[in-house]
């Protein structure tokens, strides 16, 4: 079966299998999150920073040229989880308070109005209420969140003593994040005898489709065997984030640059104040359109119109982001033949009950 390019398929809006090698460019880039003058990280490790940079380099990868074709390892997807998952402990030099909802509304990449996202490499972040505190903490650090202020202030001990102990405590998006790094690590090492990060492209596909694919994630595979549980629990975040931090606001990662992903999708960015049109007082002449008044052509009350500034971003348009049959056949003969392998895979299970 031929293998499918997910860059081929992110054009169409969704991500699937590359085939772009783990090239010196993107080891390069791991170094440059990880190595001295790197940005800084708040919760991950070295090895673990690595490890996340190359997951995110397979779920969104770089095109041939990545100047006109970024992907995850140029956006920096790893600061920006890292910062995420350390959105409680950054220092104030990063982030005048918790990392969760950034300030708005210019980012003054129009040159209009000033920055209210970020202040030299400072970014601004809205203040959370009591409750929305809890949540995110809640969600980030698991049931030890519940014993920080914000929690103590709105969970009663005796609701804790009483009803505490019944409900499913939060899971740790921090430790699945450590836990499924390890794991990736672990399991790359065990299958292919390197860390994940220094596997071969077609090696960290395969991996991440064994924790990722529900249908492959069920069944017995010979080559890679199956992936550990924490990996499987890592993939749908890591694949959610990772698209968030590419295409998301840069400032979230401390930038004030997109690095190009925006274009690479045919996305404009964002636009505030002036967004995609602009009022054009002399769009109507006298006597015609909304100035046509009372009939009279030198009885009118002038107005105009508005106009488009710049094009809106749409699919098509020659941006090569539509979708034809033709784009669309690889994903179908891929999955019909994953659909075939899983039936072979169930009846060979069935006959060895």
């Amino acid at each position: 079966m031929p293998e499918l390019s997910r860059r081929d398929f992110l054009v169409a809006a969704m991500a699937m299998g590359a085939t772009v090698a783990v090239s010196p460019r993107l080891e390069a880039a791991i170094r440059h999150v990880t190595g001295s003058g790197s940005p800084e990280l708040f919760y991950f490790n070295a090895a673990r920073a690595r490890t996340c940079s190359a997951i995110c380099a397979r779920i969104v990868p770089s095109g041939t040229d990545p100047s006109k074709d970024p992907g995850a390892t140029e956006a920096r997807a790893v600061v920006f989880i890292d910062r995420f998952l350390a959105a409680f402990d950054l220092p104030a030099a990063v982030a005048d308070g918790p990392a969760i909802y950034i300030h708005g509304r210019f980012s003054d990449r129009n040159d209009h109005r000033g920055d209210d996202f970020l202040s030299g490499r400072r970014a601004r972040f809205l203040t959370l209420t009591g409750h929305q505190e809890m949540s995110w903490r809640a969600e980030l650090y698991g049931a030890s969140a519940l014993d920080h202020p914000p929690a103590r202030t709105f969970v009663s001990k005796k609701w804790r003593a009483q009803v505490g102990n019944l409900l499913p405590a939060p899971v740790s998006i921090r430790k699945t994040y450590a836990d499924g790094l390890d794991a990736f690590d672990a399991y790359s090492k065990k299958t292919f005898g390197t860390p994940f990060a220094s596997a071969a492209s077609l090696e960290q596909d395969l991996m991440l489709e064994a924790a990722g694919n529900v249908v492959a994630s069920n069944f017995p595979i010979p080559t890679p065997p199956g992936a550990p549980d924490a990996a499987k629990a890592l993939f749908p975040l890591i694949v959610v984030h990772t698209f968030q931090a590419t295409y998301g606001l840069p400032e979230y990662r401390g930038q004030h640059t997109d690095a190009g992903v925006w274009r690479s999708v045919g996305w404009d960015g964002d636009t505030q104040p002036l967004g995609n049109s602009i009022y054009d007082e002399r769009l109507f002449g006298p006597g015609k359109g909304p100035n046509a008044g009372f009939g009279d052509t030198r009885v009118y009350q002038p107005r105009g119109g508005y106009r488009e500034r710049r094009p809106v971003s749409t699919l098509g348009a020659g941006d090569g982001v539509a979708l034809s049959k033709k784009d669309v056949a690889p994903l179908v003969k891929a999955l019909r033949a994953q659909a075939r392998a899983a039936g072979r895979a169930r009846q060979r299970a069935r006959r060895a009950r």
